[in-house]
């Protein structure tokens, strides 16, 4: 059982914490259909499945599909975020390997490949405010151990790699004139974290006109719950969440012909 706590709950549906806790009465929040469960510690849980229904039944959820002409976008799988002697490290239950497949897949296919790392650079004042509110990001430096591709990855040559100080992998990067000179109307999202510059790049690329595809086994995030809301909201909302399989499927009907000719 999937379960959501009232913080994370709240946030899907668009209300404050307190809000949700006000429409509670005898276990039920009647407005949504919800059953509230509470831990042996008296703290509310909602079931994600239940909230996962309740935005099908609003009109959420529809499919963006695929387009004719995908990019792999992998966002953070850099040492800092695969090492275990990382402060930085997140548990990856074989987003990697899924990741490694999309890569093979899509150079075969001639697929264009990017990869981008987050960077930390105190002369900028982005950088540098975030630096202070996640102060382990100060490992990062541009030329450091910490930024390189983990090793699994760092094999294949990439069509760009982009190093950013930035959340949202667009925001003051080449991405979009890259994309645009290739004719490229689909992106397919990989990386960490799934509620930072996944979810982030994943809005702005919708906002930009891209069919966005996460594959679910290749993001990961520090929390398990966070990870599972974050996708269910992009899903209803920005992205097609997908299988891994679906995506190896379409990225295997890829004519590399027709794809390079938008070079």
């Amino acid at each position: 059982m999937n379960l959501l706590n009232i913080s994370e709950a709240a946030k899907l549906l668009g209300i404050s914490p307190s809000t949700l806790r006000r429409m509670e009465s005898d276990g039920i929040v009647e407005k949504y259909g919800l059953k509230v469960i509470y831990t042996p510690g008296g703290q509310r849980r909602y079931m994600f499945d239940e909230i996962q229904q309740l935005y099908t039944q609003q009109g959420f959820s529809g499919q963006l599909g695929f387009g004719q002409y995908p990019v792999l976008l992998i966002r953070d799988f850099t040492l800092a975020f695969t090492d275990p002697n990382s402060k930085l490290t997140i548990q990856l239950n074989g987003q990697i390997e899924a990741t490694k497949q999309m890569l093979e897949t899509a150079v075969a296919k001639g697929v264009p490949v990017i990869f981008t790392k987050t960077i930390y650079d105190p002369t900028q004042a982005f950088s540098l405010l975030w630096g202070q509110k996640f102060s382990s990001l100060q490992v990062l430096d541009r030329n450091g151990v910490w930024v390189k591709i983990h090793p699994d990855l760092a094999e294949f040559t990439y069509d760009m790699v982009n190093a950013t100080v930035y959340i949202n992998d667009f925001f003051r990067s080449p991405l979009e004139e890259f994309l645009n000179q290739r004719g490229i109307d689909t992106i397919i999202l990989a990386g960490t974290t799934t509620s930072g510059s996944i979810r982030a790049t994943a809005v702005e690329a919708l906002q930009r006109g891209y069919h966005v595809i996460i594959p679910k086994e290749a993001v990961g995030d520090r929390s398990e719950s966070l990870h599972s809301s974050t996708l269910l909201d992009l899903n209803a909302r920005y992205a097609d969440v997908l299988k891994l399989e679906e995506v190896l499927k379409y990225l295997k009907t890829i004519n590399k012909n027709k794809n390079q000719a938008q070079l």
